[in-house]
């Protein structure tokens, strides 16, 4: 492989990882999938909030639990660093990711501004909701609710075709004051009962825990 194409190819891999990022999910997730893989996800029945079951898991460095959540039975488990994890089905089309990585640099609302203005130059973008709440949480010891800014939207993405995407910045501390973690649900807009069970559950249930 000669020089030029090198580059090229580096440079390919790089904006893709970029792209990636912004959308919330992990570098491996942007990559277009293969025909058949794409073919089944789209076959597959949509996601229904009755038939999820919930695990607890928890990561972080060896022998250490830095954060932990519930998130659904039988979806596979890929640590992206200490503080980052995701959780696919096993067709990659129904994604929870968590980064307990945010360390409450800023407010959940300019967390949720950020990213709505990093996405704007991302394929097919087009923000659906932005909202702010609440929720308990139910970790097992005496916490304050959850304060979270939500943002939900829609992209295109390959032979997947338009994919749907919820974020929300969350606050396990100080009411909304500032952004701890990030959680993201991604798939198809069939799936949005199933997506936000999902999401409820793991905001209810995100902690940080070292």
């Amino acid at each position: 492989m000669n020089k030029k194409l090198t580059a090229r190819v580096l440079a390919g891999a790089a904006i893709l990882s970029a792209a990636g990022l912004l959308l919330g999910i992990a570098p491996s997730d942007a990559a277009v999938p293969s025909r058949t893989v794409a073919v089944a996800a789209q076959a597959k029945p949509a996601l229904k909030a009755a038939a999820l079951r919930f695990t607890y898991k928890c990561w972080g460095v060896p022998g250490n639990c830095n954060v932990a959540v519930y998130a659904p039975k039988g979806w596979k488990f890929t640590q992206l660093s200490r503080q980052q994890a995701k959780f696919t089905d096993s067709s990659n089309t129904w994604m929870l990711r968590v980064n307990g990585g945010l360390g409450g640099k800023v407010s959940t609302s300019r967390a949720a501004d950020q990213r709505i203005h990093a996405l704007k130059g991302v394929t097919g973008f087009k923000l659906v909701s932005r909202t702010a709440g609440t929720a308990p949480s139910k970790v097992g010891w005496s916490m304050p609710r959850v304060a979270y800014t939500e943002i939900s939207y829609t992209y295109r993405d390959g032979a997947r075709g338009q994919r749907l995407v919820t974020t929300r910045f969350v606050d396990t501390f100080e009411s909304g004051k500032r952004a701890y973690i990030e959680l993201t649900v991604a798939g198809r807009h069939q799936d949005k009962a199933g997506l936000a069970q999902v999401l409820t559950v793991a905001t209810e249930r995100v902690a940080l825990v070292g």
